[in-house]
């Protein structure tokens, strides 16, 4: 299954309203209470937008499907339980479906 774009979109449009939510917070709240540095706004901003972009980038990442093919077969004499998962060469490049 390829990358399913909307919940990149979607995760990417809330982490900006909310980093961009946090920042107006920070210099325009409360009368007495407004942090003008630019610094500060910045950073409550940017820990707001990956708060939620973090998660966000990760269920578009495992919203791909990777297929992983086996490594090649041991082929030698032996018990069956003494070649369980036993290869003889690693798989081969991973199929991005």
């Amino acid at each position: 299954m390829p990358l399913v774009p909307p919940v990149i979109i979607s995760g990417m449009d809330a982490a900006f309203v909310a980093g961009m939510n946090a920042m107006n917070a920070f210099s325009t709240g409360a009368e007495g209470t407004q942090q003008n540095d630019p610094g500060a706004v910045i950073a409550a901003g940017a820990a707001a937008f990956a708060a939620v972009a973090g998660p966000s980038i990760d269920a578009y990442i495992r919203s791909q499907v990777i297929i992983l093919p086996p490594g090649q077969a041991v082929a030698t004499a032996g018990s069956p339980a003494a070649q369980v998962g036993a290869t003889t060469a690693p798989s081969p490049p991973a199929i991005i479906a």
